[in-house]
């Protein structure tokens, strides 16, 4: 991840480098810590959480979130009590949560679950996954190659604000949840993501991550 973002800000894109003065925790990231070159800022929202920013993540809600190394800790801060989709100007109002351990595999982004009332759609229960504008090193995304500037693309896992790539990520990862939850084949989930899932942006604001939310009402389905 700090190498992606090093690769993207070389170029001219939106990227916070580690910030030692005032990290925390202090004993790790700060100016005498033990890896205080490696720590990222949690500003913007990344595939292990961050500044997710997403207004569907109320009370009742669940998110699950993934753990890349062995014995990682987890810090909570800003979770949203309401805010609107986009967080245009960054500002919101935030609560508390509670933790929970074990969750489903996950990819490209967190996930997450709870009742319906938080989308206004019609279905009791929903299941949701996060998108952001990550790629494969020498991936050009098809809708971007009439730029013609696919060496410069190409050599980026990164790439800054692109909401198209995120929307792309938050259904491909739908795609692979219905797909292992329901037996259906990719075509038949990507058929049941055109009728029944929703692309919702999750905040345009936090730099170069902007976020995009895939949501699946469950009550489409008679089983699990």
């Amino acid at each position: 991840m700090l190498s992606r973002e090093a690769e993207l800000r070389a170029v001219g894109g939106a990227g916070f480098p580690p910030r030692p003065l005032h990290a925390s925790p202090a004993a790790v990231c700060g100016p005498d810590g033990s890896h205080p070159d490696e720590c990222l800022r949690t500003l913007p929202p990344r595939e292990h959480g961050g500044n997710l920013d997403i207004r569907y993540l109320q009370v009742g809600v669940t998110l699950y979130l993934p753990c890349y190394v062995e014995g990682c800790g987890l810090a909570i801060g800003d979770p949203h009590f309401a805010q609107g989709d986009g967080e245009v100007s960054g500002t919101a109002i935030t609560l508390t949560t509670r933790l929970i351990e074990d969750g489903p595999e996950l990819r490209r982004g967190p996930h997450f679950e709870g009742p319906v009332r938080v989308l206004d759609i019609p279905s009791r229960r929903f299941y949701a996954t996060t998108g952001f504008p990550l790629k494969a090193a020498g991936e050009v995304p098809p809708d971007m190659r009439y730029l013609g500037a696919s060496e410069r693309i190409g050599a980026l896992r990164n790439l800054s604000k692109d909401v198209s790539l995120a929307a792309r990520n938050a259904l491909l990862e739908m795609i692979d949840y219905i797909t292992e939850t329901y037996g259906l084949t990719p075509e038949q989930a990507y058929v049941v993501a055109s009728v029944a899932v929703d692309l919702r942006i999750g905040q345009l604001v936090d730099a170069p991550n902007v976020g995009v939310t895939a949501l699946l009402p469950l009550d489409i389905f008679t089983r699990r």
